[in-house]
């Protein structure tokens, strides 16, 4: 039957724009302008992600699990440190064309041609991303630079059939072409100079990115659409940490400190992946600077899963031991998930109040903290602390006994208060929600 080779994409973009004939599926490949989705009001329609995006999401967690496996074999502070430089480019790569499928997702053929072969390019990332890790980044750098190629071909495409969008992509293509040449010119230099080469491109990147601040550039986003696509890719990249912490147990005999550790670790996942979706509001992403601050603070929420989640494994292997476990992975586990927490207060949201987001805070500094105790405690002991400390500041932050402990103990130690012989009264509005964007 016809009707049953619909897309989820044909579907979601049927169903939102009802003032529209339906039109039938086809089961060629189609070639069409490619449209600007979001204009005239429709930046407010209610969107899914389409199947083509959910595989390109699939693909890129693949690469940034590909990477935390590869940390995972050769823990240590300066591993850490390249895993985050080559993260960066993994998470940014995503991010851009989410928000040109956001703005231009369609079913026409040059479209799906091009990210499929960002797709295949993507898993070819991935398999270089180990390599990379350990110090051969040439594979890396080509992969990146055929990526942007992708990106700039879109980019031109768009630019020369959409009048609206020509301010913002010459910006684009000027700024993103630069750093493009940053990556490609990176391969004529030897060792870790070439890092510099690469800083140099993302911050050309992020220069050309900054240009949709501009009211006179701005092209329109639909922020529930790209809400619904960070929280998938979120949870993505936690079904692979699972899967990585499961893969752990499996390397190791049943025993109880093994059980400890790994239910310890199940629950910590659980938590970052609460405090993640209790923080996340896409109806405060009013505005380019809003839209830009999710961004930015979505990068180390991911990487402190990633990390956190090889250092899980790496702390699960040790379950059964009499040693702790190196500065690394105490750094890539404690750390990334103080980090993951620490950046989840300061998203743009009007769900937490200014006591969520302080206990947020506080709860991070608590998480940062362990990464000093691992050096003389066992991780059998530590990481069922970690949770320990992520359940007691969720519970601040939701329970209304333990919010108002806080508020009464906060009233007795006011000096005023004391001096009146009563407790203060707090403003009512001072745990409202914070509704900045």
């Amino acid at each position: 039957m016809p009707a049953a080779t619909a897309t989820r994409g044909d579907l979601t973009r049927h169903k939102e724009m009802p003032g529209q004939p339906a039109a039938k599926p086809s089961r060629t490949l189609r070639v069409s302008p490619p449209r600007l989705r979001t204009a005239d009001g429709h930046d407010r329609d209610e969107r899914r992600a389409s199947w083509l995006e959910l595989f390109l999401d699939l693909v890129f967690a693949g690469a940034i699990g590909q990477l935390a496996g590869a940390f995972q074999h050769h823990p240590g502070l300066r591993t850490l440190g390249c895993f985050l430089m080559l993260f960066t480019p993994i998470w940014w790569l995503w991010v851009q064309l989410t928000f040109y499928a956001d703005r231009h997702e369609s079913d026409d053929g040059v479209h799906r041609v091009a990210f499929l072969t960002a797709i295949l390019l993507c898993v070819g990332l991935a398999a270089s991303a180990p390599r990379a890790l350990e110090g051969s980044t040439a594979a890396f750098a080509v992969f990146f630079a055929s990526l942007r190629v992708v990106q700039l071909v879109l980019y031109a495409r768009a630019r020369r059939h959409l009048p609206a969008t020509r301010a913002l992509y010459t910006r684009y293509l000027i700024f993103f072409g630069l750093g493009g040449a940053f990556w490609v010119s990176s391969l004529a230099v030897p060792g870790a100079a070439r890092y510099a080469f690469w800083a140099a491109g993302l911050l050309s990147d992020a220069y050309g990115a900054l240009g949709m601040m501009s009211q006179r550039r701005r092209v329109p986003l639909n922020t529930s659409h790209l809400g619904d696509r960070f929280q998938l890719f979120v949870l993505i990249v936690l079904g692979e940490s699972v899967a990585r912490l499961v893969s752990a147990a499996t390397e190791r005999p049943l025993s109880l400190q093994l059980g400890v550790v790994l239910v310890a670790a199940l629950l910590t996942l659980a938590a970052v992946w609460r405090a993640w979706l209790t923080a996340a509001d896409a109806k405060a992403l009013s505005g380019p600077r809003s839209i830009a601050g999710f961004t930015a603070l979505n990068l180390p929420i991911v990487a402190g899963i990633a990390a956190g989640s090889a250092g899980l494994h790496i702390a699960i292997l040790a379950a059964d031991g009499a040693s702790t476990i190196g500065i690394g992975p105490r750094a890539a586990l404690y750390g990334g998930v103080s980090v993951a927490m620490l950046a989840s207060a300061f998203l743009p949201s009007r769900k937490l109040s200014r006591l969520g987001r302080a206990t947020r805070v506080v709860t991070a500094l608590a998480a940062l903290g362990l990464v000093f105790m691992g050096a003389i405690v066992l991780p059998v002991y530590l990481v069922p602390a970690l949770t320990g400390v992520l359940v007691a500041g969720m519970a601040v932050e939701s329970h209304p006994r333990v919010v108002a402990a806080i508020r009464t103990a906060a009233s007795w130690w006011n000096p005023a208060s004391r001096r009146l012989g009563r407790p203060t009264q707090l403003s009512p509005c001072a745990d409202a929600p914070d509704s900045r964007a």
